[in-house]
């Protein structure tokens, strides 16, 4: 007769804990809203004879458009101007400049990608432009 008290009190327990518990319902969406901001960045090469001004738009897609052009510090003369699409401008040297592309995701069957002859092969690709 102890022993079905204790079972019964135990059962009661438990069921109670089960039918108390409740999850919280969420009634606000919440909207994640991301802004797009204009930049102007200006960098000196290593020497500082030339200047690379960049303009672009940032916003929550890892390409960007570069406007970019490079002026000679002394005479403010443009060298060379135009647009890059790609994830960053940066010089390389005194005279060139290093445009990272932007690479997605890619796709490729699994044996490709435990070998390491692949590896080598997918190495960062970056455009070089030359400045005269």
């Amino acid at each position: 007769m102890h022993k079905k008290y204790i079972l019964t009190l135990i059962t009661i327990i438990v069921l109670s804990s089960f039918i108390n518990c409740k999850s919280k319902k969420i009634d606000k969406k919440e909207e994640i809203i991301f802004q797009e901001k204009q930049t102007v960045d200006e960098k000196y090469n290593q020497d500082k004879s030339k200047l690379l001004m960049l303009s672009y738009v940032t916003h929550k897609s890892p390409v960007i458009s570069y406007n970019f052009k490079v002026v000679d510090s002394k005479t403010k003369k443009v060298l060379k101007k135009g647009v890059f699409v790609g994830e960053k401008i940066e010089w390389l040297d005194a005279t060139t400049l290093k445009c990272t592309k932007h690479v997605g995701m890619i796709q490729k069957e699994e044996d490709h990608i435990l070998s390491p002859e692949t590896e080598k092969k997918t190495a960062m690709n970056y455009i070089i432009i030359h400045i005269n």
